[in-house]
């Protein structure tokens, strides 16, 4: 997709919507996030934000956790819905038509398009262009989708339980995808974000010569799903495949019985 179609993917959209709404004042642009109502958030989102398609949900919550991190690059950037609210669909899709660049503009009109109530066709397409341009300016959120729209889209045979088109990448041009894809899964695991982690442990596990190492990563994902109540309700299908896994198999990586007890008592616990 050119960047003037892109363009014009959004500006369909931006057409269709209310009028912005004036920015508010400079003193509450310091808070972390705008202050914004429900009703201007449905005006353009309806009940789309309530998304089930976890691609999705993970990524806004990608979005909130990178914008609050203290030891991010991109903190002071003003991507997510609250700035798309706060300043008005118009602004960001005009600063995108006047050839901005800045991750905020490639993410919020992305964002725009994956999630506003209008109809528009091409947005999936259009989306992937904009947050493409964004994880080549190192924002990782926009990294986790990348990969996860590529993964979903060419390289499993069961995106649940991630078991990799293995015979078939190795035959074909998707070998480049699949090294592409983890590679974007790899940035964002590297800091911490435990989605990413599980992608790359059950890639891992679903092959007997790197079972181990699939183990140990998934060991650390549920780690850091435990100890970050933020992805509670988010991960819960990801936590329970990859305590199953630990229980079956924790004793290739070390896992003592006892160990592998405890996490059995977590299963249960989470399938409560």
């Amino acid at each position: 997709m050119t960047f003037k179609s892109l363009i014009l993917s959004v500006a369909i959209w931006s057409a269709v919507v209310s009028p912005t709404v004036a920015a508010e004042t400079d003193a509450n642009r310091a808070k972390p996030f705008p202050e914004v109502t429900f009703d201007r958030v449905n005006a353009i989102f309806g009940d789309n934000l309530d998304t089930s398609d976890p691609r999705l949900k993970t990524l806004l919550l990608a979005i909130g956790m990178d914008h609050t991190s203290t030891s991010s690059p991109h903190k002071r950037e003003q991507v997510g819905v609250p700035f798309i609210v706060h300043y008005g669909a118009h602004y960001w899709v005009n600063r995108l038509a006047a050839g901005d660049a800045s991750i905020d503009v490639l993410v919020n009109n992305a964002l725009l398009l994956l999630f506003a109530v209008t109809e528009i066709p091409g947005r999936e397409e259009a989306a992937y262009s904009l947050m493409t341009a964004a994880a080549g300016s190192g924002y990782w959120p926009a990294d986790y989708f990348i990969a996860e729209t590529d993964l979903q889209n060419h390289l499993v045979r069961d995106p649940v339980n991630i078991v990799p088109l293995s015979n078939e990448i190795d035959r074909s041009h998707l070998q480049e995808v699949a090294q592409k894809t983890m590679a974007a899964y790899n940035r964002c695991a590297e800091l911490g974000f435990a989605p990413c982690r599980y992608r790359i442990g059950f890639w891992l596990s679903n092959s007997q010569p790197t079972l181990v190492d699939g183990l140990t990563v998934l060991q650390n994902a549920v780690n850091t799903t435990l100890r970050d109540t933020r992805y509670q309700g988010v991960l819960d299908a990801e936590l329970v495949s990859a305590t199953t896994a630990l229980v079956e198999h924790g004793h290739l990586i070390g896992l003592t019985a006892d160990m592998r007890q405890q996490y059995d008592q977590l299963l249960k616990s989470v399938l409560k």
